[in-house]
């Protein structure tokens, strides 16, 4: 109860603790900034690896296509073959 009175005798009391409560608040508000930065950077490198991914996924595809011409054209060589 001393307190109370202390702190509403002394105006500066209360602005000092303010003060620091104010200081914290910047400081989380900057770090919750700079926290916002980093997963938006993180999110484009995701991105990214995702984008890449996909064009892994799209070669598989392109090596899978690959090796069905390659036989077909095999096919036709052997069946060219007996014909002579």
């Amino acid at each position: 109860m001393a307190s109370s009175v202390t702190d509403a005798r002394n105006p500066q009391a209360r602005k000092k603790g303010k003060g620091k409560s104010k200081d914290l608040e910047v400081l989380m508000v900057e770090r919750l900034a700079e926290i916002n930065k980093s997963m938006a950077t993180l999110r484009g490198r995701v991105d990214d690896i995702e984008k890449h991914l996909e064009e892994l996924g799209s070669m598989r595809d392109f090596e899978e296509l690959r090796g069905e011409v390659q036989a077909a054209v095999y096919s036709m060589v052997a069946d060219v073959n007996k014909e002579l």
